[in-house]
């Protein structure tokens, strides 16, 4: 069996990603992240925001625009 640890530190900012991009949703699209994205695909996505060091509401912000 596999198991995955995460420090408290990256729980709570993936967490704050996830509302942010919530946010966003909300705000351009009327529902929020889970009505358009699976767990799976906000998974990947935080991946990838991680990588591109820039602040999660801009990251967000073009994501959702461009969705």
């Amino acid at each position: 069996m596999n198991t995955i640890t995460h420090n408290p530190s990256s729980i709570a900012e993936r967490a704050n990603f996830i509302d942010i991009l919530s946010d966003e949703f909300t705000g351009k699209k009327g529902f929020g992240v889970y009505a358009f994205l699976s767990v799976n695909d906000i998974e990947n996505l935080y991946r990838h925001f991680l990588g591109k060091h820039m602040p999660a509401r801009d990251f967000s912000r073009a994501f959702v625009r461009n969705f």
